[in-house]
């Protein structure tokens, strides 16, 4: 199915209201260029040593829950305490924005924006899919992206305008696939539960993966992984690091039917905020995600309705 296919499909309901981000940026100044480098090397050189820590206590300790709901450790708050502690004696004058701290944008030109540990569920369980996500903004936009997961072995940088690179060199995103092509059923789509029925239900045909850890899907694309990442609800502290990483990696980041969690507002306060986000291998395949993802929903409410309305006769 087109994406004009899908969209007649859905000729009776609204299209999504789709922002896909800007694609890789422009070189920063030159004076800016310095702060982001120097930024890089103080949180590689920490997460070098948090992350060793991490992957010995994973599968380990106690868990609370916070008030949303959601599961923490221990290891979450001292991670985003030490970090936040680093990155503030080094750039004073710099503010934050964390899952386990401050949720309200600064309103100076540089922020950082954290997530300790994404998939907290999965570092609970000893499984090795979580990481660590820390984006540094200037004026609202990422300029330096870093996703760590150690225990995968694996970490992803970017600065604005220079591409995206792992250990083993530079990154970029897969080929374009068709999404409703049966030969692609193979290919994988790393989405939130939610995501995966919504496309199931319009009938694309990549092999939606649930893995946990919505930074780590989003930011997967940009090394190749899959051509299509997906997550109904996600914060600012998951996307920040990985829509710059996609976009480095010649990719397509965007967010629909919400308030854009990117770029950051001033202000606003972004711990209730969740508005579904999409990495994709271009701009065209998120539009065609995006859509899928919408028609799909309404499909399932609509037989949902239709169920309902047969048990109540």
């Amino acid at each position: 199915m087109s994406v004009d296919e899908a969209a007649h499909a859905q000729s009776t309901h609204e299209a999504p209201r789709l922002v896909v981000l800007p694609g890789a940026q422009r070189p920063l100044e030159r004076s800016a260029s310095q702060d982001v480098v120097r930024a890089e090397g103080i949180l590689l050189g920490l997460l070098d040593e948090i992350g060793p820590r991490l992957v010995s206590a994973a599968g380990h300790g106690p868990v609370e829950r916070k008030d949303d709901g959601t599961p923490v450790t221990p290891h979450d708050r001292a991670t985003d305490a030490l970090i936040l502690e680093t990155v503030l004696a080094a750039f004073p004058g710099h503010g934050t924005i964390s899952e386990e701290a401050e949720h309200i944008a600064p309103g100076g030109s540089w922020a950082w924006v954290l997530d300790p540990i994404d998939g907290t569920s999965n570092f609970l369980a000893g499984l090795p899919y979580w990481c660590t996500s820390v984006a540094l903004c200037l004026e609202g936009t990422p300029v330096l992206a870093v996703v760590d997961a150690p225990a995968l072995g694996i970490r992803l940088v970017a600065r604005s305008g220079e591409g995206a690179r792992s250990g083993d060199g530079p990154v970029r995103v897969m080929r374009h696939v068709d999404l409703y092509d049966p030969d692609q059923d193979h290919v994988p789509a790393l989405c939130s539960s939610g995501a995966a029925r919504d496309l199931f239900a319009a009938g694309v045909r990549l092999n939606s993966r649930l893995m946990g850890a919505a930074a780590l899907d989003l930011s997967f694309v940009a090394r190749g992984t899959a051509p299509l990442a997906m997550s109904r609800g996600p914060h600012v502290w998951d996307v920040a690091a990985a829509a710059l990483l996609v976009q480095e990696a010649g990719g397509a980041f965007a967010m629909w039917d919400g308030e854009p969690l990117l770029p950051l507002i001033p202000g606003r306060d972004y711990g209730a905020l969740r508005t579904p986000a999409i990495s994709a291998v271009d701009a065209a395949t998120a539009r065609e995600g995006a859509l899928a993802a919408t028609r799909g929903r309404l499909l399932r409410r609509d037989a949902s309705r239709a169920r309902s309305s047969i048990k109540d006769r």
